[in-house]
C-alpha cells in the first residue's frame, strides 16, 4: 500500500490526530478484527455510521461517534471512458449534485 492514496490519507490522518495506524497485517475478516479489538485496550477501528456489526456481549465493545472534527475521505468515481451504460451519466449527475463541500466546519479531510 505504500505510495497509494490510502497511504497518504493514513499518514496525514495519523499526523493530524497523533495516532498510529497499522496497515501491515492481513485482512482475516470482521470476526477476527472484533476478536482483536476485544482482546486489546489500545486498538480501535473506524466503521461507517450505518455499518451493522454484531459481536458477543462479553466482548464489551462500544461504538463512539467521532465528530468535531468528523474525518471524511474524498472518494472518487472512476469509469472507462468508452462505457455507454445509460445509468452511468445519471449516477455521475447525481453524485455531482449531492457532493459535500470538503473542509466544511466540523469535518477533517486531508489537505490534498
Amino acid at each position: 500500500m505504500p505510495g497509494t492514496e490510502w497511504a497518504a490519507y493514513y499518514q496525514e490522518f495519523a499526523t493530524a490526530f497523533g495516532v498510529t495506524i497499522d496497515v501491515i497485517g492481513p485482512n482475516f475478516g470482521i470476526e477476527h478484527l472484533l476478536d482483536m479489538l476485544a482482546d486489546s485496550a489500545a486498538l480501535a477501528t473506524f466503521v461507517g455510521e450505518q455499518t451493522r456489526l454484531v459481536w458477543p456481549a462479553n466482548y464489551d465493545l462500544r461504538r463512539v461517534v467521532v465528530r468535531d472534527p468528523t474525518p471524511v475521505y474524498p472518494h472518487s468515481l472512476i469509469w472507462h471512458a468508452g462505457n455507454p451504460h445509460p445509468t452511468l451519466a445519471t449516477l455521475r449527475d447525481y453524485l455531482r449534485s449531492t457532493r459535500p463541500t470538503l473542509g466544511r466546519p466540523g469535518t477533517w479531510a486531508p489537505a490534498w
